[in-house]
């Protein structure tokens, strides 16, 4: 399976993330629910991320998935 860039078109909403396995790393998670469009493939995707790498993701547009 081929890495895809999937730009994002909206960002619905951003929560902390505070499941119990996160506990084990230093980072801060963040959820994410955001529309995002993948070669014409519009679709919605609920991800987590550091909070690290969601402002990375931000500045560039589009995430790989």
């Amino acid at each position: 399976m081929n890495i895809l860039e999937h730009h994002i078109v909206e960002i619905v909403s951003v929560e902390p993330y505070l499941a119990e396995w996160t506990r084990k790393f230093p980072d801060e998670f963040v959820s994410v629910v955001m529309v995002a469009n993948c070669w014409g493939n519009v679709q919605t995707h609920q991800q987590t991320f550091t909070v690290n790498q969601w402002e990375q993701i931000k500045e560039q547009g589009y995430f790989m998935g």
